[in-house]
């Protein structure tokens, strides 16, 4: 149900965003910026077209339906500490230990969503002259998702795992 959520929200962005890009094309220059360099400035430019002005809210697209996918691979499919004992178990149980990281997976592809939505947004804003530069902390949204979640999802599964096999 969670991932169901975590696919929403990032559709939602994606939506928004390029509804937005839409709505400014018009006005973009024929020259966009398509890369940054650390600090947020574009170092990289390209020609006005389909893929330098809606490139990442494509690639952010097919990156959150791919997770959506991936998210709901069974156990087998993934690689993580314990997996050797947790594939012992019953489906039923093994789909129980596992629920943590299927839900991270499909938050790591809202995360990508948003961060591709936001950078696209603002890499307009930087055509357009509105911006100096993109900010670095919208790159950084997806890393953080994915270390903090990843570090919560390793304590729930283990724990999920622990209450199991205590329980038989």
């Amino acid at each position: 149900m969670r991932s169901g959520i975590a696919l929403l929200v990032g559709l939602f962005f994606l939506v928004w965003a390029y509804m937005d890009g839409i709505s400014v094309y018009g006005r973009l220059p024929d020259r966009i910026p398509t890369h940054f360099g650390p600090g947020g400035a574009p170092d990289g430019w390209a020609g006005k077209g389909v893929f330098p002005v809606f490139g990442l809210l494509i690639m952010g697209g097919v990156l959150l339906v791919v997770m959506a996918f991936v998210s709901r691979l069974g156990a087998r499919w993934y690689n993580f500490p314990g997996k050797e004992r947790v594939l012992k178990l019953p489906p039923a149980a093994q789909a129980y230990v596992i629920a943590p990281m299927q839900e991270l997976i499909a938050w790591m592809g809202a995360a990508v969503a948003v961060m591709c939505s936001l950078a696209s947004r603002q890499t307009w804003a930087v055509a357009l002259g509105e911006r100096a530069g993109i900010s670095v902390w919208v790159m950084l949204l997806p890393a953080a998702v994915g270390i903090v979640g990843a570090g919560v999802t390793i304590i729930c599964a283990r724990a999920r795992l622990r209450a199991l096999e205590e329980s038989t």
